[in-house]
């Protein structure tokens, strides 16, 4: 046997009976030749250990194609892991989202077996960030609502000063009053701006 085949046996040996990470092997017509216990215990709905049952029945169909452009790669660089990000159905009307690294599996006389695949749920971590963009979003919303109900107040008193500025030409005093309250709005404004929310992109948003 080659030390691929017996490092695929040593990963069974390690991950059968895991409870945190999937463990599955797929062969080169698309079918699950091997599930560990976790696996098929979360696709129950799908799969089971008596079965070999096509590796896309519990894919989510917007996924089909990813998946299977990392079949490709690990085919193309049989040297090399490739992860990705695949959504796989519950059984319930919702899916599961799991994290993999994907690897090639080359059989006992040099041959490509298929592939190999080590992943874990993700469901939780792809639901905070989910909820993250839409509190981000409620705060940039409420941030616009206070953005236009500072500056219309700070709009008419520069409106005003600007009409005092005008009655005023030539008298020096209101001149200086006037340029000061000009300068006082125009800081105002510009320290409002910094604690306007940003996105998790990073770009600031309604300025």
């Amino acid at each position: 046997m080659t030390s691929e085949f017996l490092s695929f046996e040593r990963t069974v040996q390690l991950l059968a009976g895991s409870p945190n990470f999937y463990l599955v092997k797929v062969n080169t017509q698309g079918d699950y030749v091997y599930m560990n216990d976790l696996f098929i215990y979360r696709h129950s709905s799908f799969y089971n250990a008596s079965e070999v049952r096509s590796a896309a029945l519990a894919l989510h169909p917007d996924d089909h194609a990813a998946s299977y452009q990392v079949y490709q790669h690990c085919v193309a660089h049989p040297d090399r892991s490739f992860p990705t990000t695949l959504r796989k159905l519950d059984g319930k009307g919702g899916y599961i989202v799991t994290y993999w690294e994907y690897r090639a599996d080359i059989d006992s006389d040099g041959v490509l077996s298929g592939v190999i695949g080590i992943g874990h749920d993700v469901t939780a971590f792809e639901s905070r960030k989910e909820h993250l963009h839409f509190l981000t979003a409620t705060l940039n919303q409420l941030a616009e609502q206070q953005s236009h109900e500072f500056r219309r107040p700070l709009a008419n008193v520069l409106g005003l000063v600007e009409v005092l500025k005008d009655l005023g030409q030539g008298n020096d005093q209101i001149k200086e009053i006037t340029d000061r309250l000009i300068a006082s709005c125009e800081h105002l404004n510009k320290e409002f701006e910094v604690f306007l929310i940003k996105d998790l992109t990073g770009n600031r948003r309604f300025e």
